[in-house]
């Protein structure tokens, strides 16, 4: 399994975003809130990760 980059898991974030904001609501929708928030914290956590790596060299 190929890792992942912070751009990868905040697409992902937008794209849970927009499937929680469907007017049918529901579920669906607050699993897929629930998504975007732990993929903005992917996103996150990606990007400080390799915001140290670059402050180290």
């Amino acid at each position: 399994m190929a890792p992942k980059d912070g751009d990868y898991f905040a697409a992902q974030a937008e794209q849970a975003r927009v499937r929680a904001c469907d007017k049918a609501g529901g579920r669906e929708a607050r699993v897929a809130g629930h998504l975007a928030l732990a993929y903005e914290a992917l996103a996150r956590a990606k990007a400080e990760r390799a915001g140290a790596e670059d402050s180290d060299d």
